[in-house]
């Protein structure tokens, strides 16, 4: 299953100047992942969505790296998370961009989410969901790696035919706006 959600955030810390600009936003847009399986595919499941969110990120011409969270950095509800960030030029630093996490039985539990085996053995699923982007941090990765100059941006191969266009450039000709006051006549 694939949602996009916008998300707002009310816990951005103004003294931590790693969060600055548009990298740490109160409201953003992202695609979400998420699946319900059993205990035996939730394993293969956060390997399927690391996958397919590697894959996504690397036709986009990002310089990736891929990290497997320890312990220490799980929510309660993982029992494994795989954290994917991309190298921010602008920023000299690697900035998340996408995530993954295995969560097993925990959310079912408490949603009571269960499922009849084929035995007619009752047991709850397994949740497993991503971040597959979060739009405003992929923008920065991608705005950042592939601008040419001050002006020029070149637009991945993949992203350029739905644009129809390989370059995103500074307009040379702004046209002149006038303001046109239409009244209408009452009678």
């Amino acid at each position: 299953m694939y949602l996009n959600q916008k998300t707002f955030l009310n816990s951005i810390r103004k003294n931590n100047l790693c969060f600055v600009n548009i990298f740490r936003v109160h409201q953003f847009t992202k695609v979400e992942m998420f699946s319900i399986c059993s205990a035996t595919q939730s394993e293969h499941m956060i390997e399927c969505f690391k996958n397919l969110q590697l894959e996504l990120f690397k036709k986009l011409g990002l310089k990736l790296r891929l990290l497997d969270m320890p312990p220490n950095e799980l929510g309660a509800s993982a029992y494994q998370k795989y954290d994917i960030e991309a190298w921010m030029p602008g920023r000299a630093t690697w900035g998340e961009i996408s995530s993954c996490s295995n969560c097993t039985d925990y959310q079912a539990k408490r949603l009571n989410i269960r499922y009849r085996t084929r035995e007619g053995d009752i047991k709850y699923t397994h949740t497993v969901n991503g971040t597959a982007a979060a739009i405003p941090r992929l923008l920065i990765g991608l705005l950042e790696t592939h601008q040419v100059d001050s002006n020029i941006i070149q637009v991945p191969e993949v992203v350029a035919k739905y644009m129809e266009t390989d370059i995103i450039s500074k307009a040379k000709f702004i046209p002149e706006i006038k303001l046109i006051k239409h009244l209408k006549n009452d009678m």
